[in-house]
């Protein structure tokens, strides 16, 4: 028994006659004389009672003949009440570029453009050969990656496009459609080994009691046998899709590291080999004619305390960062000073004082934080 009766009866014409699609000829025979007779404008003064004998009679008209019947429950399975077709003038349906192909496919893909704050989204089936399927997946994939993500709503919709393009390419709904159309057109042209070849396929996207039906229409052909078809592989359209995907990826990463090298680049800048000046005892000055150390400069900034340190015991600060510089002078523990640079191996920290003068301190001998009071004269750090 036919469970989902509707599914198979889209004009209603079994429901007027009281019905189904399992009942015999004789069975729709016997309905259709007595509700004739019951719904006769002659004998029914019920003011609906002459359209219900033209409902009847059309659809009589279509059930009597085996054959017809057998069309009109196929299409029923693939098109609903307001798309129903003309049955007796069905036309074959032709692939994107209007060839004919026994082993068309019909692929659903949708197409998202972002606008801004907006976006639009284009929901179609294209039928296609296998030689066109990849060039309509690959335009379809390439136009969401470059414009499918211009917008924050069109993101999300992209997203969700993508991912049924990828899951829903081999649609057994509209492939069914698709081949039962097609089946039922080749056979108003008396072109049978077409019709049982599109049949066939059909079986392949069917359930129990749809193949059924294609089961009864085939054998209305007698001993026609249906042509060899290639099956499809939708791995390669996958693949075209994933390529996309794995492309936006390398581009992201080559970006990145693009912007990586170039920070890894100003931060080498930065780090400057310097000529330091150097003091002597005897008060003279000179400057080394090779860079003594290498420095890591770090912007000063007399409002911000992140960068105050204080001398956690009394030491000395120097011209240089190294021991055989000269002291440039005593620094008192807890003395509160301006970090304005550092060492590459971060053993030494170049501080300014509360005169705007620096020098250089060990870095152990430093803790982050305010220790003694500072000066309202002092010029490393303002309270604006």
């Amino acid at each position: 028994m036919i469970k989902n009766v509707s599914k198979f009866d889209s004009l209603g014409y079994y429901e007027v006659l009281e019905c189904s699609p399992n009942s015999t000829e004789e069975e729709l025979r016997a309905k259709y004389r007595e509700l004739a007779k019951f719904w006769h404008p002659d004998q029914n003064k019920d003011p609906k009672a002459v359209d219900m004998f033209q409902k009847i009679a059309v659809a009589y008209e279509v059930l009597k003949n085996p054959i017809d019947r057998l069309k009109y429950n196929l299409l029923s399975i693939v098109y609903k009440k307001e798309e129903f077709p003309q049955m007796d003038a069905l036309s074959v349906i032709k692939s994107v570029q209007g060839k004919e192909d026994l082993n068309l496919r019909a692929l659903r893909l949708i197409e998202v453009t972002g606008k801004g704050f907006g976006y639009s989204k284009i929901d179609k089936i294209y039928y296609c050969t296998q030689n066109e399927a990849k060039w309509v997946v690959k335009q379809i994939t390439k136009h969401n990656w470059l414009y499918g993500f211009l917008g924050l709503k069109a993101i999300f919709a992209n997203f969700g496009a993508i991912c049924k393009n990828f899951s829903n390419l081999n649609n057994h709904k509209e492939n069914l459609k698709l081949f039962i159309h097609n089946a039922i057109a080749y056979s108003l042209e008396n072109r049978n080994k077409d019709a049982v070849t599109s049949l066939a396929i059909a079986k392949e996207f069917a359930d129990k009691d749809e193949i059924y039906h294609i089961n009864k229409y085939m054998e209305s052909f007698g001993n026609v046998f249906p042509f060899s078809v290639g099956r499809w592989n939708f791995s390669k359209l996958k693949q075209i899709q994933c390529m996309y995907f794995l492309g936006v990826i390398l581009a992201f990463l080559f970006v990145y590291c693009a912007m990586l090298l170039m920070q890894i680049e100003t931060d080498r800048k930065s780090v400057q080999s310097v000529k330091e000046e150097v003091i002597f005892r005897d008060g003279s000055r000179a400057f080394s004619d090779v860079a003594v150390a290498r420095i890591l400069d770090i912007p000063v900034d007399v409002r911000d305390t992140k960068r105050l340190y204080h001398v956690i015991t009394t030491t000395e600060a120097l011209h240089g960062a190294d021991k055989s510089f000269d002291v440039y002078k005593t620094v008192e523990e807890g003395t509160t000073v301006r970090i304005t640079g550092q060492t590459t191996d971060n053993k030494w920290l170049r501080v300014m004082f509360d005169n705007g003068e620096m020098a250089f301190i060990e870095a152990d001998k430093l803790r982050k934080g305010i220790g003694k009071d500072i000066p309202l004269w002092s010029k490393i750090y303002k309270d604006e």
